[in-house]
């Protein structure tokens, strides 16, 4: 038996870096925003129920904190989003109300705890004003939203593991 937690250790932890890898390419190469590029990765690599221009045109709004507004973080709002379609309480195979609030409030909480802050609007403000560590910074923060948001998702449902699209999420193309 401890073998086989091994083994399921390890390929969600595999998982959990390819989802890592490829948000960041989403980002960087692709030029997607920090929500966009978490819920676009986690959808598809884990085959949610959006299109892929469905989690695109959902993560659009939440870019650079709500719309430019510097509130929530626009990578965890993507996070959050992006655990609503595999966990949310309309879906499916979706949690109760109770569980599923307990879980994105813990991804919230590992976050904040991550980075210390949630606000965009804090987490840039040393970097704002400085084009490419403004940058390196949202990516870090886009790394960490995907990085959360798929361990939660699969300590949640660990059949996802089963249904991760690994070719998506170790690809490096656009869309």
């Amino acid at each position: 038996m401890a073998q086989i937690t091994s083994e399921n250790e390890q390929e969600t932890e595999e998982l959990v870096q390819l989802a890592v890898a490829r948000a960041a390419n989403f980002y960087d190469t692709h030029k997607l925003c920090c929500s966009e590029a978490v819920i676009v990765t986690v959808n598809q690599g884990f085959r949610g129920d959006l299109s892929p221009e469905a989690a695109l045109q959902l993560g659009s709004g939440f870019c650079h904190g709500i719309g430019g507004a510097g509130c929530t973080c626009g990578a965890l709002s993507g996070a959050v989003a992006s655990m609503g379609v595999f966990l949310g309480p309309h879906g499916k195979d979706g949690f109760k109300k109770k569980k599923f609030r307990a879980i994105v409030r813990e991804m919230h909480d590992r976050f904040r705890e991550r980075f210390r802050a949630t606000c965009c609007r804090v987490l840039s403000k040393k970097v704002k004003h400085d084009k490419h560590p403004h940058w390196a910074n949202c990516l870090l923060l886009t790394k960490g939203g995907a990085e959360i948001a798929v361990r939660l998702l699969l300590e949640a449902r660990p059949d996802l593991v089963n249904k991760a699209d690994r070719n998506f999420l170790a690809g490096r193309e656009g869309l």
